[in-house]
């Protein structure tokens, strides 16, 4: 992969990655807001949405190496 191309993919996908992350982390505390908690999410929560995100990575990540 050429310099350039790889610049354009780390920037693309930091910036996706921002924008996500800040609307998930806004509809977090919107809705707990609604809700009256303190907190949004659980000790429990946290660990089963890490987990998720870390097998929908090694997804993302499993679809790039097959095309190589």
């Amino acid at each position: 992969m050429n310099p350039t191309a790889k610049t354009l993919t780390l920037v693309v996908g930091t910036l996706l990655g921002a924008l996500i992350g800040y609307k998930v982390a806004t509809d977090f505390i919107s809705q707990s807001d609604k809700e009256g908690k303190k907190a949004p999410l659980t000790a429990a929560q946290g660990m089963q949405l890490g987990i998720t995100a870390l097998g929908a990575l090694k997804q993302i990540t499993s679809i790039s190496k097959s095309k190589s």
